[in-house]
């Protein structure tokens, strides 16, 4: 309603400023010169009447939020107030305590030299143009703590169920049922998360394992997260452990988008006011007005791990000046001038129903500098105790490394104490002008090093005078309905098997219009020479027009096993013909597998989308296997506002399966239940009441339940998320003031719950008199208490009202006199599904009735 009231103030104004400066306005059209102020916005060119409105804010450019804004009329003019809030907030380096006026004077910005406020009346935007020189200087994508919204005290429960029938040609039927829970509550900043499973298997019992509980809550002003219960350590030190206790670790998630992740500060001087700007393999990934003198960058962000950096200062006279500043990285690195710290305390968690040690551990990482970055830790427990140190270097042109070394004295089952060494080196580069990415990690273990992972299982696999090794057979791999038949082996070593060296290997080669090439390949020895394990994998892919395929080689080993390898080729093809085909999304997936251990095998299918927002999925397959023979499977997966459902049935030569699944969310809120897909980082609830079935922009199939709300399944925590409403959706008796919410920014794991003004009523476009007079243009609609506005008078006297009733009284007014302003009362209107109403009423002075 802003928005019209301002649009036709606008049409007004157009019309003066199409006279010459010197020529006479023609106010006539005004009818009624009793109407002061809009007589006043015309003849004195106003382009907004003084009061409250909602605008966009923009700061230098940048959208920041929508506030409410102020405007007042100064001298001959009507200008937003710019109060000491609006100050803080934007953090504008202007002293508001010199004069000890109170928190809602309005102050002149334009006393900043070169600064300047410009505001659109018809767009509703305000942008403040500041030299940054007058402005705190945060890091790009700074976000207010206080526009941090720990969400509703909430329930929540992610739920999937899963259940399968097997009748095999010859053994027993059988059947599996799961049921996988994860859930929890908020309570202000604290969030409590639960996972739990349930299965039961035909001849076994049913088993109900709670497998985490935890309790946690970020620590805003430390940048922090506290964590009680099960959780896990970092492995940027030593390798990840999983406990039941607490831990305190810095949270990088907090920090501006600009200081995320490491990149190396760039410094320079400019000559004058000048424009720099960073590219990385000729795309731009930085670019910034700096003041004369030297600058420094250090909240560069969307950067490649490596790759030289191309710095480009170009002066206000046109001059430019270019350097390039090698740069790569690898995961432990930080930003020069930060830290990473993480202390632990409780006890180690395993499956085993060994008895598991109390531990404690603390790491800490510093951005020494551009180049640097050392770290180090220290682990103790009852029987082990750990040291580690290393250092990660920037090596510009020739990438980024890191190497450590850690001790380790471990006191074994037999009470044997021993001692050992491991180092660990990382490597990392990227050639971006020949599309490589390479990625090294090496191990090598002294054969007295322990973990402490592999301390607590050397002292859980002693049994009897020997060490147990479990393992299960792999012979019902091809045959699901034999999967109740797979056994669990023993083998018993004199010797605890400690590892050697371990490696893994990750290689991303593209080619350009030639296609892609990688290659993942991971290897651990072992001090017992005749046991290792590996798994390697290269593939190729590219595409021909519309088919794309794929080339893979895989072979892999487990400790106990021989090495098993498999090639295969995939085809994906969209048809197009017949035209019902292009509709669904159909596309013909093809594939040919060859593995040493079962064979060849051959498969075909067709998979496609239908209803409206093409959320119901279904497949066709067929196949034929050297071992198992002829296979064929039907399968149909639905995804819906409330939940997401899968149905399948599978033919074989050796068995048949029939199997079914559901899986989905439920929030719990002080109003009520809302079922919807599984939540995950910080879900949203949409709540607007009197609304049903209107769409969420940019969420396949998401819409609006029938008590009017929806759940969007995620966010990202502590950054700016969007939320909005499909317009074409709306209906005609339907209204929402603001259909789009902007500047949601949620905690980690919160729930924030976003509402939408939603009013039902009529439209309806009305011819008024006052007096046998037409009212002035911008006379304002409202209900008799003034809360509530309804359009606006334009020109002819006609004002076009939404969301009015039969019978409603309303008010005309278009001043703050009692002889400026009438009242006229709505008769009985039509129920119309498109359209609206037209009518002509009389106003009457004097009060409402």
């Amino acid at each position: 309603m802003h928005y019209l009231k301002l649009s036709l103030l606008s049409l007004s104004l157009a019309a003066l400023n199409t006279q010459a400066e010197d020529s006479a306005f023609n106010t006539a059209f005004l009818k009624d010169v009793t109407d002061q102020v809009v007589f006043d916005a015309v003849t004195k060119g106003y382009s907004i009447l003084p009061g409250d409105y909602d605008f966009s804010i923009y700061l230098n450019n940048q959208r920041i939020e929508k506030r409410k804004v102020k405007f007042y009329q100064k001298d001959q003019d009507v200008v937003p107030c710019v109060d000491a809030s609006f100050i803080e907030d934007y953090q504008i380096l202007l002293d508001t305590q010199t004069d000890a006026q109170p928190s809602t004077a309005c102050y002149d910005l334009t006393a900043l030299s070169g600064a300047k406020l410009n505001f659109d009346a018809g767009l509703q935007t305000l942008n403040l143009s500041i030299p940054q020189v007058f402005l705190q200087q945060n890091a790009r994508g700074y976000i207010s703590p206080k526009l941090y919204d720990q969400g509703i005290n909430a329930l929540i429960l992610n739920y999937s169920a899963n259940t399968n029938t097997y009748k095999s040609q010859s053994g027993p039927d059988t059947s599996s049922s799961s049921l996988l829970l994860n859930g929890g509550f908020n309570w202000g900043a604290w969030r409590y998360r639960n996972q739990s499973s349930f299965l039961k298997s035909t001849g076994q019992s049913a088993s109900w394992d709670n497998a985490i509980n935890k309790l946690e809550r970020d620590i805003i002003p430390l940048k922090a997260r506290l964590e009680l219960g099960d959780a896990n350590t970092r492995g940027d030190v030593f390798e990840s452990i999983n406990f039941r206790g607490l831990q305190f670790s810095s949270d990088e998630a907090q920090l501006p988008i600009g200081l995320q992740s490491y990149a190396p500060v760039i410094r320079g001087t400019a000559r004058s006011n000048a424009l720099v700007e960073i590219r990385q393999n000729n795309y731009l990934v930085y670019s910034m007005n700096v003041a004369p003198g030297n600058f420094e960058i250090a909240d560069l962000s969307g950067v490649n791990d490596s790759g030289d950096l191309e710095i480009k200062i170009i002066e206000s006279d046109g001059s430019v000046r270019t350097y390039m500043q090698p740069y790569a990285s690898i995961p432990n690195m930080v930003r020069a001038g930060q830290h990473k710290y993480q202390i632990t305390a409780g006890q180690y968690r395993s499956g085993s129903g060994a008895k598991l040690p109390y531990f404690g551990q603390l790491t800490y990482t510093l951005g020494f500098n551009n180049f640097l970055t050392p770290y180090a830790g220290v682990l103790a427990a009852e029987d082990y105790h750990s040291v580690a140190g290393g250092t990660a270097w920037s090596l510009g042109n020739w990438g980024a490394v890191s190497a450590d070394l850690s001790y380790a004295r471990n006191t074994l089952f037999s009470g044997r104490q021993e001692d050992g060494l491991a180092v660990r080196v990382n490597y990392a580069k990227s050639i971006n002008t020949l599309g490589t990415d390479i990625h090294l990690t090496g191990s090598h273990y002294s054969e007295q090093y322990f973990s402490f992972a592999d301390a607590v299982q050397e002292k859980a696999q002693w049994q009897n005078g020997a060490y147990e090794y479990q393992y299960q057979n792999s012979s019902a791999v091809n045959d699901p309905a034999n999967s109740a038949d797979i056994q669990t082996h023993s083998y018993y070593s004199p010797v605890f098997f400690n590892r050697k060296t371990q490696y893994q290997i990750s290689l991303n080669q593209r080619l350009g219009k030639w296609g892609q090439l990688y290659a993942n390949v991971s290897d651990t020895q072992f001090w017992q020479k005749e046991y290792n394990q590996h798994n390697w994998q290269i593939g190729y892919n590219n595409n021909i027009h519309r088919l794309t395929y794929g080339l893979y080689y895989q072979n892999s080993k487990s400790l106990f096993s021989g090495s098993d390898y498999s090639v295969g080729l995939n085809l994906s093809l969209p048809l197009d013909t017949p035209k019902s085909f292009k509709q669904h999304d159909v596309i013909a997936n093809n594939s040919a597998l060859y593995s040493e251990s079962s064979g060849a095998t051959l498969q075909s299918a067709l998979s496609a989308s239908f209803l409206k927002d093409k959320n119901l999925q279904a497949q066709l397959l067929a196949g034929h296997s050297e071992k198992s023979g002829d296979h064929f499977n039907v399968n149909a997966a639905y995804r819906g506002i409330k939940g997401n459902a899968n149905v399948g049935y599978a033919y074989a030569d050796q068995y048949r399966q029939l199997y079914a699944g559901v899986s989905g969310g439920l929030l719990v809120h002080s109003h009520g239940a809302v079922f919807g897909q599984q939540m995950y980082n910080s879900p949203i609830l949409i709540e607007a009441k009197g609304a049903s079935d209107i769409r969420i922009e940019n969420q396949t199939g998401l819409k609006l339940d029938k008590r009017g709300y929806a759940i969007i399944s995620s966010s990202n925590p502590y950054a700016k998320n969007r939320v909005a409403l499909q317009a074409e959706d709306l209906g005609q008796n339907i209204f929402i003031d603001e259909l789009v919410k902007n500047d949601i920014v949620p905690t980690k794991y919160a729930i924030v719950k976003v509402k939408f003004d939603v009013k039902t009523g009529h439209s309806l476009l009305v011819n008024l008199n006052y007096k046998g007079r037409e009212l002035a243009a911008g006379t304002e609609i409202s209900d008799v208490q003034g809360l509530n506005r309804y359009g606006l008078v334009g020109l002819n006297s006609q004002a076009y009202l939404t969301n009015v009733e039969s019978g409603q009284v309303l008010t005309a007014k278009w001043g703050s006199a009692e002889n400026q302003q009438c009242h006229f009362t709505l008769p009985q209107l039509s129920s119309r599904d498109i359209g609206y109403d037209e009518l002509a009423l009389a106003c009457e002075a004097g009060e409402s009735k």
